[in-house]
């Protein structure tokens, strides 16, 4: 296991879901971080994730997922977080075990998928990301993402 940061800890009844989400970034021609966000029907910002598929690794179905809902393929570049919560909408209420992985674009094409429910694929800066992020567990992914990228070397 990585040195990752492990965040919220609550019980679920039943067998957890398993799941991998992303901050994917790039380098700006500006020079900056850019990292990638999706909108979904319900309006909220939020990083690319999904379910991991059985005899899938959490590090093909994150690259499956960001290339599923956003058009973008990348390379994992390291774990960032482990996040567990129970789901509110499902009933009963499950617990949702979702690592999340630092993904370096490989690409810049942005095609948001409807069938994902995504609506708006963007670019944006650290501090804008911050900003847009409407969860607060998400918010400290993206906390934990940029001190890692801080300790990258650029190109």
């Amino acid at each position: 296991m990585s040195d990752a940061a492990e965040l919220l800890r609550p019980t679920g009844s039943g067998r957890p879901i398993r799941a991998a989400g992303a901050v994917v970034y790039r380098q700006a021609a500006a020079g900056y971080t850019a990292v990638l966000l999706i909108r979904k029907r319900t309006g909220l910002w939020t990083l690319p994730k999904g379910r991991i598929k059985r005899g899938e690794t959490a590090e093909d179905a994150v690259l499956r997922e960001v290339a599923e809902e956003t058009g973008v393929h990348g390379a994992v570049q390291a774990e960032v977080a482990r996040v567990r919560y129970v789901t509110p909408r499902r009933r009963p209420p499950r617990e949702k075990q979702v690592t999340y992985f630092l993904v370096r674009a490989l690409d810049a094409v942005l095609s948001p998928n409807a069938a994902e429910a995504i609506v708006r694929v963007r670019w944006f800066t650290l501090r804008a990301a911050w900003q847009r992020i409407g969860r607060q567990r998400v918010r400290q992914v993206l906390r934990q993402a940029s001190r890692l990228l801080a300790g990258l070397a650029p190109g």
